[in-house]
């Protein structure tokens, strides 16, 4: 990990100081991931009767993690939010070796799922105080994120997380994350210059090569260190950020 001063005014063009910081959301500041896995094992266990509990976390964790990589296709307009999500459920069973449910069976199940899954969305014990630090600072904050934006407003609001300036959707941008588009809506919505923003995320492709193609500042949260992005500053969580702009704004008072 490099140190703060040399990699934001060296490599970023940040010598003028952070003017603003946008924020993807899903996994970055609301433990989705979480969510989905509880919501799913509740919502499977009588219907996968005989599967042990260890087999069932596979799953759970592959249906969380999308190993169908649905998502995507819902990203290029291929399939429904609602259908990528029956395609991740459709490999889940289909690797316990269940049939899958029917249609009618299918869409009772999604209701319920949804329900489940937003009662347990929560942020990251460091989202908060980080979020206070910004304001304390003065510097304004939004969210850039591959869904749309009134869901991931009202998740950002189920979660307890307010004081976005700006929150951009795939929709309200025309295009999904890894695109400049989205990037470059929030900086102009939140009216701060890319090469003077922080784009903070958790994917290396969607949001780190996304935001340093726009001409942001990408940094790249690894919380359970998976990954080796070079081109990135990277943490481990929010709480090494808050002191690393800490130290950027006390360097140059």
């Amino acid at each position: 990990m490099g140190e703060l001063d040399n990699t934001f005014d060296s490599a970023t063009r940040l010598g003028g100081g952070i003017e603003g910081v946008l924020f993807d959301i899903d996994d970055t500041l609301v433990d989705l991931r979480t969510a989905a896995i509880d919501a799913f094992l509740a919502m499977v266990d009588d219907l996968l009767e005989g599967v042990t509990s260890e087999r069932l976390m596979f799953i759970a964790e592959d249906f969380a993690d999308d190993g169908a990589g649905a998502y995507e296709l819902y990203m290029a307009g291929e399939v429904s939010f609602l259908g990528q999500r029956q395609l991740r459920l459709n490999r889940a069973f289909d690797l316990v070796g269940h049939k899958p449910l029917s249609a009618q069976s299918y869409l009772r199940w999604a209701e319920k799922y949804e329900c489940l899954v937003k009662d347990s969305w929560k942020p990251f014990d460091d989202v908060l105080p980080h979020l206070a630090a910004l304001s304390g600072w003065g510097i304004p904050y939004g969210a850039v994120s591959n869904n749309v934006e009134a869901y991931q407003r009202m998740k950002l609001e189920r979660s307890g997380l307010t004081g976005f300036a700006v929150v951009i959707g795939s929709d309200t941008a025309g295009a999904p994350k890894p695109d400049p588009a989205p990037f470059l809506a929030g900086c102009s919505q939140l009216d701060t210059t890319p090469g003077r923003t922080l784009y903070v995320g958790d994917n290396p492709i969607n949001d780190v090569q996304g935001a340093e193609n726009a001409g942001l500042v990408a940094i790249f949260v690894d919380r359970e260190s998976k990954h080796a992005v070079q081109s990135a500053f990277t943490v481990s969580n929010l709480e090494q950020l808050t002191v690393f702009i800490s130290q950027s704004i006390d360097s140059r008072e």
